[in-house]
C-alpha cells in the first residue's frame, strides 16, 4: 500500500483551484494539470507500507488529533519546486495559522518515529500541487504569486492510500482522524 498523511479540502475551494488552474492556463502555463479529486496538504508521505501497520499509523494520528482544536489555513499564492528555472511541481501555498499546522505536522511526526517508521527528512512546505512538470517560459507571474483564493478550517486528518486505476493515480480515503 502506498500511503500518505494529509489533510483533504473542502469542495468550495477544490473549485477555487480549478478556476485557478484555468488563470494560469489562460496566461500560457503547460503540465501535466491534478485533477479536483487530487487536491490535497500532504502532511507525511509514508511510501509503500504493507497493510498491517495501518492500525499504528491511525493510533498515532488519533493521538495527536485528540487534543487539537480546529484550526484555519489561507490557500493561496504561487511556487514551485525545485525553482522557476527548472520547475518539476508548480503549486499554490497555505498561509494563515501555520503554527498549529506545524504543530499538528510535528506530533503526528513524532508519534510516527516512536513506532520506528523513517521518515522524509524534508523541511515541511504546506502546499497543494496544481500541475507537474510545468512549462512557464517566458510568462509573467508576479501578479498570481500573492494571489489569494480562500480560507477554510481544519477539522481533520486524512490517512490516503494513493493508488492506480484505469492509468490515473488516485487517493482513497482510508481514515479521519478528528480534530477538537
Amino acid at each position: 500500500m502506498r500511503l500518505f498523511i494529509g489533510i483533504d479540502i473542502p469542495a468550495e475551494l477544490k473549485r477555487s483551484l480549478l478556476s485557478f488552474q484555468s488563470e494560469l492556463r489562460g496566461l500560457g502555463v503547460d503540465g501535466s494539470w491534478k485533477s479536483a479529486d487530487n487536491f490535497h496538504i500532504t502532511l507525511e508521505f509514508l511510501g509503500e507500507l504493507d497493510p498491517e501497520v495501518v492500525p499504528i499509523i491511525i493510533e498515532s494520528m488519533s493521538l495527536a488529533a485528540k487534543n487539537r482544536r480546529s484550526f484555519k489555513i489561507d490557500i493561496g499564492g504561487l511556487g514551485v519546486f525545485p525553482s522557476y528555472k527548472r520547475p518539476h511541481t508548480l503549486w499554490t501555498g497555505v498561509g494563515g495559522n501555520l503554527t498549529e499546522l506545524n504543530q499538528l505536522w510535528e506530533a503526528i511526526r513524532a508519534l510516527l518515529v516512536n513506532k520506528s517508521f523513517t521518515l522524509e527528512s524534508k523541511k515541511f512546505k504546506p502546499h497543494i500541487t496544481l500541475a507537474s512538470r510545468p512549462n512557464l517560459k517566458p510568462i509573467d507571474l508576479s501578479s498570481l504569486m500573492t494571489k489569494k483564493l480562500v480560507e477554510f478550517t481544519v477539522k481533520e486528518v486524512t490517512l490516503f492510500e494513493s493508488i492506480v486505476l484505469q492509468g490515473k493515480r488516485t487517493y482513497k480515503s482510508l481514515y479521519l482522524a478528528r480534530l477538537q
